[in-house]
């Protein structure tokens, strides 16, 4: 037998390796093939139990609170009084949430177009919060969007129809985006309209708008404009089974899982979530997914902490 192709380790074995023939490539591959026959080969939902998946992927309820409560008494008082103020939440999408169903409950459409006397408008801050986006933002919630690369001509237009409108509280979401200008503009819309302007945000915002931090002075008249504030709680262990409840009937189940009444559940959930909107129906949706994918399993804390698999835990606490 030929020394040159003598198996590794045995005896005899050349120091150098010699280059590899087509038919060695070929059986490497076939060899390392062995172990992964199964990729690919995952169990497929059938049509219907993919749809209904991407069913429940959608369900995100606005469920109301203890914390909502508060949140609503703070913006009716601010309201009726004309004070600026800042909500600061970490649970973004329950606040946002909230912010909507307030503002759907004070403000009314008609075929799409607000009517008039809109009290309460609300805007989202997309990324770049620049005085232009600012501007373009409020135009699109009144259903009156107007474009022009002017400064001047947008901000005589936003104005004329915010008090066309008979607007007294302006909620900007997302605030902790907005440029420097757009929080000035912010500012003397409340003091030329004498309207509430509330910003919302994380508490990355109370940074942004601290006087007392490097170089911040030029923020001192935004800060002191914007004085009173609300905490918006994330959800307390003593409310997540009602969330739970509410986002079961949702879904719709002949056969509900009834996760709400099983207090270990209801502690594995509570974990996960941080108290947290967002996580929370990630979770539910997860362990709906498994569900239909596991249709004779129980629902047991042993199975849905399968469901739930390996994860981080939100931030709720700074």
């Amino acid at each position: 037998m030929n020394q040159s192709f003598q198996a590794p380790g045995q005896p005899n074995e050349p120091t150098a390796a010699l280059a590899a023939q087509p038919e060695d490539v070929v059986q490497s591959d076939a060899a390392y093939n062995i172990g992964i026959t199964k990729l690919g080969l995952q169990k497929k939902r059938t049509s219907e139990q993919q749809a209904e998946v991407e069913r429940i992927g959608q369900i995100e309820p606005f469920v109301g609170l203890e914390r909502d409560e508060y949140l609503f008494t703070a913006l009716n008082q601010w309201c009726e009084l004309g004070i600026c103020a800042r909500v600061i939440a970490i649970d973004r999408l329950g606040l946002t949430k909230s912010l909507k169903f307030y503002t759907q409950n004070h403000t009314k459409r008609r075929s799409g177009l607000l009517v008039t006397p809109a009290p309460v408008i609300y805007v989202e801050i997309e990324q770049n919060g620049s005085l232009t986006d600012l501007f373009v933002s409020i135009g699109e919630f009144l259903a009156n969007p107007f474009y022009s690369k002017l400064l001047p001509q947008l901000r005589s237009r936003t104005l004329t129809t915010l008090k066309s409108y008979k607007v007294k509280l302006l909620i900007i979401n997302n605030a902790d985006v907005l440029s420097f200008a757009a929080f000035i503009e912010l500012m003397r819309i409340a003091e030329k309209l004498s309207i509430s302007v509330v910003l919302a945000g994380s508490p990355y915002l109370n940074e942004i708008l601290d006087p007392k931090g490097v170089k911040k002075n030029k923020h001192i008249n935004i800060h002191n404009t914007f004085l009173k504030f609300h905490h918006y709680n994330v959800i307390n262990k003593e409310d997540l089974p009602t969330v739970i409840l509410e986002w079961e009937k949702k879904v719709g189940w002949s056969k509900p899982l009834k996760l709400w009444a099983d207090k270990d559940i209801v502690a594995i959930l509570s974990d996960a979530s941080q108290g947290q909107l967002r996580a929370l129906y990630e979770n539910l949706r997860e362990i709906a997914a498994w569900k239909i994918d596991h249709p004779q399993a129980q629902s047991n804390s042993h199975n849905i902490s399968t469901a739930l698999g390996e994860s981080y835990k939100p931030i709720s606490k700074l």
